[in-house]
């Protein structure tokens, strides 16, 4: 009996992800932080980019900033100005063209 193994922690990129996939050392990963920084990360996976324009930095103020806050990425370095941010952050609250 085979049991399906996912692997979590760390993936960002998509050819660090089709490594590990091909490798069979796991049956599928998982992503978190990376897709709390980058909703987007499949689109621009199926677009043909390895990897965000602006990774995730691992700083752990998206998992600090849920007890009071929504959802994001708070790593404000990451972003051109405070305003940026915010407004990502809240993009979650704004449905997508292809949903209306």
């Amino acid at each position: 009996m085979s049991i399906p193994v996912i692997c979590t922690g760390g993936f960002q990129t998509a050819s660090l992800i089709r490594e590990a996939l091909a490798s069979k050392h796991c049956d599928g990963v998982s992503m978190a932080r990376t897709l709390v920084a980058n909703n987007d990360l499949p689109n621009l996976f199926a677009a043909g980019h390895d990897s965000a324009p602006r990774p995730c930095t691992y700083c752990n103020k998206c998992l600090v900033n849920t007890v009071a806050n929504p959802l994001g990425c708070y790593d404000e370095r990451r972003f051109d100005s405070r305003q940026e941010m915010i407004e990502q952050v809240l993009s979650v609250y704004q449905p997508s063209q292809s949903w209306q």
